[in-house]
């Protein structure tokens, strides 16, 4: 059976360095890929269903936490640095994404929705956490 991953990359403005990170390790067993859920259910005075939401299928998110080496950790918060400060110029920011997780393979676009937050776990590993909502 092949590992599952999840791939994150992501190319600043100024091209380079190119930003790439595959993760296979998730903490626990939990997916790391579920539902926005921005769907809402309703029933009328009169009873009939009421179903709302967006004219678009559900969005994915991804909610991470990993081990990674604490060089690679230091890179991926200057990946994290370097989509922020192109998001805060109103450029067009999105992370590239490969979810290999489970199911069919996701490919799509995510921006980060919860920053980065980061643990040591000893003098070369370090544990990163952070969420990505699909655009």
């Amino acid at each position: 059976m092949a590992a599952k991953k999840l791939g994150i990359s992501y190319t600043p403005s100024g091209g380079s360095p190119v930003y790439s990170f595959q993760i296979d390790n998730f903490g626990d067993n939990a997916m790391p890929r579920t539902y926005v859920g921005a769907i809402s259910y309703d029933m009328s005075a009169s009873g009939a269903n009421l179903l709302g939401g967006a004219a678009y299928g559900q969005k994915y998110q991804w909610v991470v936490s990993t081990i990674m080496g604490t060089t690679d950790a230091l890179a991926f918060d200057a990946m994290f640095r370097a989509w922020d400060i192109d998001r805060a110029a109103g450029l067009t920011a999105a992370c590239g994404i490969v979810d290999q997780t489970w199911g069919s393979d996701v490919i799509t676009n995510a921006v980060f929705v919860t920053a980065p937050s980061y643990t040591r776990m000893g003098p070369k590993l370090t544990m990163v956490s952070f969420g990505l909502q699909e655009v």
